[in-house]
């Protein structure tokens, strides 16, 4: 019988010991994780809000199971840590689900400003919940899709994922979609008036067109992106070769793919 991924998941966190203290280290109560985990296996069986109570006082929101693996590959497996080179740096989120890419930069980076879109409603809410719970400033939840031109789609709903909703039905899993509103990114470059030190895309296969379509003139004011590719979808190498001719440097990073501007504009 083939065993449910999130079962097989849960019986990997209790199967690895030494994972319990690097929770130790993040959070205030290791065993918080293990008892949520248990508890939002099941879906439907908890319904209510949990939280997990961070090391310097932040908590994280845990209303479905997926929020726990994303916890974890931010905040344990550190995937989108990266070094930057101010102290206060723009930062664009799309995809930004719970928002908890956002609190972790705002650990890392307390000064940073950074604009989270998020466009499927129930993520949306509970992006705008983890902003208010830690009373995170300079973090501002707009409810829009990012995609190559603007107007609007259908965003396809994963039943299981919520981090799995996607233009594309084949990645969702599904045909059940939402209509929402899509923004380029000339336009977000255009309403921050700042460079970005940081564009983070993590939008089930959005990010080809976002970047295929993107501008020199645009590249030079993102100096690094870090993407989360969709290789089903496109060829990952002809992403790479469109980003190498406008200037960034491409390196891979826990899966993901880091491109850093070094043309000088």
């Amino acid at each position: 019988m083939r065993v449910p991924w999130r079962l097989k998941w849960t019986f990997a966190q209790f199967a690895r010991p030494a994972e319990y203290r690097k929770h130790s280290a993040v959070l205030r109560s290791a065993p918080s994780f293990y008892f949520t985990m248990l508890e939002k296996l099941i879906p439907g069986l908890s319904p209510e809000m949990k939280y997990l109570a961070l090391a310097n006082g932040h908590v994280i929101p845990v209303r479905d199971f997926m929020t726990l693996y994303i916890y974890k590959e931010i905040f344990i497996e550190r995937c989108y840590d990266l070094p930057l080179d101010r102290s206060a740096p723009v930062i664009v989120d799309i995809g930004a689900n719970s928002g908890l890419f956002a609190l972790r930069l705002k650990q890392l980076y307390p000064s940073a400003m950074i604009s989270c879109y998020e466009p499927f409603p129930p993520n949306f809410v509970q992006l705008q919940n983890t902003i208010s719970v830690n009373k995170l400033e300079s973090v501002t939840p707009i409810q829009k899709a990012v995609g190559a031109r603007p107007g609007r789609t259908k965003l396809y709903i994963h039943k299981r994922n919520m981090g799995g909703h996607s233009f594309y039905a084949t990645e969702a899993l599904n045909t059940d979609h939402v209509d929402v509103e899509v923004i380029d990114l000339p336009s977000i470059l255009g309403d921050l008036q700042h460079d970005v030190d940081l564009l983070k895309l993590d939008c089930e296969g959005a990010e080809f067109d976002i970047l295929m379509s993107l501008r020199m003139a645009d590249a030079r004011k993102i100096r690094r992106i870090i993407v989360e590719t969709t290789s089903d979808l496109y060829d990952v190498d002809q992403l790479n070769a469109q980003m190498t001719s406008l200037g960034y440097r491409h390196q891979p990073k826990n899966g993901l793919s880091v491109y850093t501007q070094h043309l000088v504009a």
